[in-house]
């Protein structure tokens, strides 16, 4: 019957499995970073080194190969392994400075030493790596590898660290869990670092509290999967919220570029892409420009601000109705006849009408936004209502 230590690392185990099989899957799409298959690769390390270190998997293996600690072993160089994928992470990340073969260089000859040594003492010893082991290459054993792991630990969460505070609010929650998971780890296995060394220089001393670090590497991975999966739900919450967003203004463009298309009306093929209608929308913008003097626009503000508007509101919805008024303004000039053919009563030739201005666009998101805001007032009946008065007042003031 499993006891709660049992429970707690197959449980914490399984949970590793399953968040990097997800991670695996997910990460098979192009253009994942390299340092997500670093972690992928490191928490499935860590979790298969907590199923082998689980004290009923330790008496399975010495059953099955008749030899004294052989589970320890396994579970200790599948943590170390761990290690180094959380140092790929952190290279690629460029958290690390020292190059990946020195990182398996330090990995190997630390692995080496240990297995030399459990291959010297402990194949036939009990409790070999363990405090109730207080020999000399026992203690020797677990320092080198506690040494590695606390070192490799403190530098993943400070990596973590520097990662947080480049991701928003919702992902950077999931990333503080993490870090929680990785403080929890450190803080038994430093705990058990101290242990070991206080036993190297006084073996008669009797080691206290040794046992809480058996739950806090179970706890810690735990808490470093549920981070994961919190920061990976709450990114894909927010791609997805984007992606709407982006659907949004691409629509609004869309609606506002058919809309001022008959500012265009000289050009024959229609734009294929979202970049080129916003090219042919900063162009038309152009000729409303030309086409609204300064006294219509500072009278559209005044009406604007008379109505209630606020100083975010004014700019989109003035734009709106200045390109309804534009609008109007060319559909009148060409319903008069022989419009294409005589200047206008300013004087202007008929080919001032449609510049071919072609400004060069640049793709910015807010640019994208405050368009977009545009052309979901562009429809909007107040909107009509005081470009047709405006209209009006233009056409009654050329009359006069």
């Amino acid at each position: 019957m499993p006891d709660a230590v049992s429970l707690a690392w197959y449980g914490a185990s399984a949970a590793g499995v399953a968040e990097a099989a997800r991670k695996t899957l997910v990460n098979r799409g192009v253009g994942y970073a390299l340092s997500r298959h670093f972690l992928t690769a490191g928490i499935a390390c860590m979790a298969l080194s907590l199923a082998a270190g689980d004290p009923m998997t330790l008496d399975w293996v010495d059953r099955l190969t008749g030899l004294h600690n052989a589970g320890i072993v396994a579970h200790n160089l599948l943590a170390m392994l761990a290690m180094v994928c959380t140092a790929g992470f952190l290279h690629t990340l460029g958290q690390l400075r020292l190059p990946m073969p020195a990182v398996v260089a330090i990995f190997m000859v630390c692995a080496a030493a240990m297995v030399t040594l459990y291959v010297l003492a402990g194949a036939r010893s009990s409790w070999f790596g363990s405090p109730r082991n207080p020999t000399l290459p026992s203690q020797l054993y677990s320092a080198i590898y506690l040494t590695y792991m606390v070192g490799w630990l403190a530098l993943l969460l400070l990596g973590l660290t520097v990662v947080a505070l480049g991701e928003v609010a919702g992902v950077r929650g999931g990333v503080v869990l993490a870090q929680l998971g990785v403080a929890v780890s450190l803080g038994g296995l430093a705990w058990r670092l101290g242990v070991v060394l206080r036993l190297l220089v006084d073996p008669r001393h009797s080691p206290h509290g040794a046992h809480f670090a058996i739950f806090t590497d179970a706890a810690g991975l735990a808490l470093f999967v549920v981070g994961s999966v919190f920061a990976a739900a709450t990114r894909t919450l927010f791609d997805r919220l984007d992606q709407r967003r982006r659907t949004r203004q691409e629509a609004a463009v869309e609606h506002l570029w058919r809309r001022v298309r008959i500012l265009l009306a000289h050009r024959s093929r229609p734009p294929l892409t979202l970049t080129q209608q916003l090219v042919e929308i900063d162009d038309a913008l152009l000729i409303v420009d030309r086409l609204i003097d300064p006294r219509i626009q500072r009278r559209i503000r005044a009406e604007l601000g008379e109505l209630g508007h606020d100083g975010d509101d004014i700019e989109p919805t003035a734009a709106a109705v200045e390109i309804e008024v534009a609008i109007a303004t060319v559909v009148a000039h060409l319903s008069q006849p022989s419009a294409a053919h005589t200047p206008d009563s300013d004087g202007v030739d008929a080919e001032a009408w449609w510049p071919e201005t072609e400004r060069l666009h640049i793709d910015d998101g807010h640019r994208l936004a405050w368009l977009a805001t545009v052309g979901d007032l562009i429809g909007q009946r107040r909107v009509q209502r005081l470009a047709e008065r405006l209209s009006s007042m233009k056409r009654s003031g050329s009359t006069a």
